[in-house]
């Protein structure tokens, strides 16, 4: 999935020497990271990936000279997707492993910020474990989050019931693919499906997530499209609100996090 457009706010665009000169900006690392993965019978599989990359590329479209991005990570931990055909499921120590020699390499040639952006729900607990890793051994600072937490509050938005109503394939997902690219979605194949047994305590929503994490289980005990919320309700015009909102929100959090000053250590012993 690589980014073929010349830009220079893009890693694997630039020579060694223009990274030196990346290093001395001190931009922001932007690394979209996604899976492979079943999104029902009406989007690809390549839905999170593509999301999040696309996120990272219209953010850098508008602020090119405070970031650069990484290529996407396209695979992730996601064996509970594997019952419907086309999934490609990494295992767990692999993935970290994987993550942490990337940033390992990032933080030795000098950037000192850098950005996990998810368009995956199961990643945020490896994420953070790479996190920690990159604040504690490499003198530099790294946030992650899924893409959905740049949203905020969107009940002007949203139609779909909570919880449930924006999970997977949902009402979320398929508005935003409809807006970034209508013609890979199979609009015929679209439904309705929330199965999942959501509860007080336990339920699934991208938008506001679970406060405890149960932990993922077979998707096809629950779903037999691999849709979990409303996918019915997707408009286009949806999407670009919803992109839009999560652009402009983006935006501000990589200049108040470029702006944050580097923790100084002291060892007390």
């Amino acid at each position: 999935m690589e980014y073929t457009n010349p830009a220079k706010f893009y890693w694997g665009n630039l020579t060694w020497v223009e990274i030196k000169e990346a290093i001395a900006q001190q931009r922001v690392i932007l690394m979209p990271i996604g899976a492979t993965e079943q999104h029902g019978r009406h989007l690809p599989l390549n839905t999170d990936n593509f999301i999040a990359n696309h996120l990272c590329l219209h953010v850098a479209q508008k602020i090119p000279e405070e970031v650069l991005i990484l290529p996407v990570v396209p695979f992730a931990f996601n064996q509970h997707h594997l019952d419907f055909p086309g999934t490609i499921a990494i295992k767990w120590q692999n993935i970290l492993g994987y993550l942490i020699d990337v940033v390992e390499s990032v933080a030795y040639h000098g950037f000192k910020r850098m950005i996990f952006v998810s368009g995956h729900g199961v990643n945020p607990p490896y994420m953070a474990v790479v996190a920690n890793e990159v604040n504690t051994r490499f003198d530099a600072l790294c946030v992650s989050f899924v893409w959905t937490a740049l949203l905020g509050d969107i009940s002007d938005i949203r139609e779909s019931e909570f919880p449930g109503g924006m999970a997977h394939a949902c009402e979320l997902e398929t508005s935003v693919f409809l807006y970034l690219d209508q013609e890979r979605v199979r609009q015929e194949e679209i439904v309705k499906e929330m199965s999942f047994e959501n509860s007080s305590w336990l339920w699934m929503d991208l938008v506001k997530p679970s406060p405890l994490h149960l932990g993922e289980m077979w998707w096809s005990s629950f779903s037999k499209t691999g849709v979990a919320g409303d996918a019915t309700l997707a408009t286009a015009e949806k999407g670009q609100a919803l992109f839009e909102r999560a652009t402009e929100n983006f935006i501000q959090l990589i200049r108040e996090f470029r702006a944050r000053e580097l923790p100084i250590r002291e060892d007390f012993h």
